[in-house]
């Protein structure tokens, strides 16, 4: 007669699991340290010091300086996958406040670094184009979504509207002085300025 097996156990994950918090911590940091110096100064190790963590904790997680920036610039733009209202103004309108906000953190560094750095070193390019990219795909999914409600005009350039929404949100960043940043307010005021002249032009009024 056959014995029945023994039960194993199921095997236990190695080390500490991982803490969400000590990811966010990081994230932050890593937005910081970008911000102020690009990507010449950025680093596992400068992060790990400006989050006031081990290093070990960050080589965990991320296996590279790229593989974090990536994450970082990534998750400040999860939120626009989640816009949809229904109605094309709205949804401009949060979209543009988004964008703003997210090039305006740490005073507008990250941003302005970023559209150097992908000029001058390729490997950013490979790791940190498609998320860009990913930014104006879904503006363009807005815009299609608006067509498909019947709010644009016939013959509307999606690529084209998007690009007009995206470059007045990065100029205007860019106008920042170093440092500089606007309230939610602000924000809001000037985005309904420019998605109000984007309505005049391609929605089916």
């Amino acid at each position: 007669m056959m014995q029945r097996a023994a039960a194993i156990p199921p095997t236990r994950p190695r080390g500490r699991p991982r803490n969400p918090a000590f990811e966010a911590q990081i994230l932050a940091a890593a937005a910081q340290v970008y911000g102020a110096q690009g990507w010449a100064g950025f680093s596992l190790d400068a992060v790990a010091r400006a989050a006031g963590i081990g290093k070990s904790t960050i080589y965990a997680r991320w296996s590279s300086a790229e593989a974090l920036l990536s994450s970082m610039i990534e998750g400040r733009w999860q939120a626009l996958a989640q816009i949809d209202t229904g109605e094309l103004r709205s949804d401009l309108q949060a979209f543009g406040c988004l964008v703003l906000a997210r090039y305006l953190e740490t005073g507008g560094g990250v941003a302005r670094h970023l559209r150097r750095d992908l000029t001058t070193y390729p490997e950013l390019a490979v790791c940190i184009g498609p998320v860009l990219e990913g930014v104006t795909a879904q503006a363009i999914a807005i815009l299609r979504h608006a067509r498909e409600r019947g709010q644009l005009r016939d013959g509307v350039s999606l690529a084209l509207a998007s690009d007009m929404l995206l470059s007045a949100m990065e100029s205007h960043a860019g106008r920042m002085a170093p440092g500089q940043t606007l309230d939610e307010t602000a924000i809001a005021d000037y985005v309904s300025r420019v998605v109000a002249l984007l309505i005049n032009g391609i929605a089916d009024q």
